[in-house]
């Protein structure tokens, strides 16, 4: 990859060269953001200044060369691997998400702004924004979502940028709840209970409601490794010293929803699950998601409160029984047969008493 990258490169500079987009300028505007960058990571970054400053151009180039090439904002050679084979998009796409891989989103921009100039002009008329070219390198790897741009945060990396794009109504979200909180039965056993599960707004997935008794819950697309970017973005929330764990909080929301392949099949029935995992255990892989994690502002806190109180309400479970038997004619049949006999049964032995009682003398 390290040869790719500096092919990019080379392809980035040898087209519309201007004084402005030389390699020289080019380090010079990084130089001048090195200790900012420097203090992006947590760890020490043992890197010599010129190589430090290098890492930084190469990297940043490839990334603003690879998302034009992807949505043909530059001509695309015909020997390129990474645009003409199908597992290269894969494996970088996973690397690009990796939270210890992460560029600082400022020196991505501050490469895309000083490179304008180097597309492809007439041919290429439609020139996109660094946030849209970005969207659309990712939007297989969003779980069946389209995030939209959102400008009310300051975007720190990639992977800081996907997340914030994927909250949707959730962004506005800021209270903090208790962090105490009692986990609530699957799906099939809260169906048990009465509690109807349906399909909410699509591309707005952390919006979990639950209000009389019918639950919604967005879509999600599960691919295979779709849980990569689920993954880092977990442990992203968990290297956040404030906040709240919004997609942490969806994960444990999840897990416990899905315990086994009944729960799978019934929100797959309702619109919930879109399936694209073939033979994959989903259950397992939810369960996985939110292993080893500590959840300290649990975000459905509120909602989970309403859940356990329904599930717990025995006359709701009885009346939700009840209208499951009118809904079944078999269970009905069977319902009232194992009444007449019993019935009769009864009846019979009440006779057979009577017949037998023998008067005290």
């Amino acid at each position: 990859m390290e040869g790719v990258k500096l092919w990019y490169l080379h392809c980035l500079l040898e087209r519309n060269p201007t004084p402005n987009t030389g390699l020289v300028y080019f380090v010079e505007a990084i130089r001048g953001k090195e200790q900012y960058c420097r203090n992006c990571y947590e760890e020490h970054i043992d890197m010599l200044s010129d190589e430090f400053v290098e890492m930084l151009v190469v990297d940043g180039c490839f990334i603003i060369e690879l998302f034009r090439k992807f949505s043909a904002q530059v001509p695309i050679e015909v020997d390129d691997p990474v645009i003409h084979k199908s597992w290269m998009r894969t494996a970088l796409i996973n690397d690009l998400l990796l939270l210890e891989n992460q560029l600082p989103w400022m020196v991505v921009e501050c490469l895309f702004n000083l490179t304008q100039d180097t597309t492809a002009g007439n041919n290429y008329p439609l020139s996109l924004s660094l946030p849209v070219l970005t969207l659309r390198y990712f939007k297989e790897s969003t779980l069946g979502m389209d995030p939209k741009v959102n400008g009310t945060f300051v975007n720190k990396h990639l992977l800081d940028f996907i997340k914030n794009s994927l909250l949707g109504s959730y962004a506005e979200k800021k209270e903090f709840e208790q962090s105490s909180w009692s986990p609530i039965p699957s799906a099939t056993d809260l169906k048990k209970a009465g509690v109807i599960f349906k399909c909410g707004k699509k591309d707005d997935m952390l919006n979990i409601s639950y209000e009389n008794n019918v639950m919604k819950i967005p879509p999600i697309r599960i691919r295979v490794n779709g849980e990569s970017l689920f993954r880092n973005i977990i442990a992203y929330e968990q290297c956040e010293t404030i906040g709240i764990s919004k997609f942490t909080s969806y994960a444990v929301v999840l897990e416990n929803l899905i315990k086994c392949e009944d729960d799978v099949e019934l929100l797959t029935e309702r619109g919930i699950i879109v399936n694209n995992f073939s033979g994959g255990d989903i259950p397992l892989l939810m369960s996985n998601l939110a292993s080893d994690v500590r959840v300290y502002n649990f975000s459905y806190t509120k909602l989970y409160e309403k859940v356990n109180k329904c599930y717990l309400n025995h006359w709701r479970r009885y009346i939700a029984h009840f209208i499951r038997l009118l809904d079944d004619p078999l269970a009905v049949i069977n319902f009232t047969y194992a009444v007449v006999v019993v019935t009769i049964l009864t009846l019979i032995q009440t006779v057979i008493s009577v017949l037998t009682y023998k008067r005290p003398v």
